[in-house]
């Protein structure tokens, strides 16, 4: 069953590898005030909703109709998230992030009311350490969850220049943007 799984994930990561390559991405980025003037609570308390607030901050593209956007679902259900009755067992998404292109950022959704053993494993050890074990034993790092628990985010960066202090003041940005969504609900 293991090997499976694996061979599906390693398959999944080839699909996303494949379907990166190439195009440019076009659409609007929101700058300064505009930017400021959103408010997470104008968006649904879910995972389409998380995925409509940072694109409209402009960290990702959430339209997977654009031009050149490098977006994959994801199965979340490895990692215990929940199901998605509109993208079948697909409960995550994966995106390249827009302001630097070498960040992949994935997000998944947990029924706190619904979780199994997985999902608990998967959460007690991101807030533990930020880091869980994923399918294949390797160990996934720089990983968060929402102040509210519900969201979990993979901010993977294999840019030259992530040291840089821009490079810096954008992840700080996605991560507060990530974390504060929907905080009190």
């Amino acid at each position: 069953m293991k090997r499976i799984i694996a061979l599906l994930l390693c398959l999944g990561m080839l699909a996303f590898a494949a379907a990166g390559c190439g195009g440019s991405q076009k659409s609007t980025t929101a700058t300064g005030d505009e930017a400021r003037s959103l408010n997470a609570s104008d968006y649904e308390n879910n995972l389409g909703g998380l995925c409509n607030y940072l694109s409209a901050l402009g960290y990702i593209n959430a339209n997977s109709k654009n031009e050149g956007v490098t977006y994959s679902r994801m199965r979340g259900t490895i990692i215990g998230a929940s199901l998605d009755s509109a993208d079948s067992d697909y409960s995550g998404k994966r995106f390249t992030a827009k302001k630097t292109g070498d960040t992949v950022i994935e997000l998944y959704e947990f029924d706190l009311n619904k979780l199994n053993d997985t999902a608990k494993s998967v959460i007690d050890s991101v807030k533990n350490d930020g880091t869980f074990e994923n399918v294949m034993g390797e160990t996934v790092e720089d990983v968060y969850l929402s102040e509210n628990g519900k969201f979990l985010m993979i901010y993977s960066d294999k840019s030259s220049d992530k040291k840089s202090e821009d490079h810096i003041e954008t992840k700080n940005k996605v991560i507060k943007a990530f974390k504060e969504f929907h905080a009190n609900d």
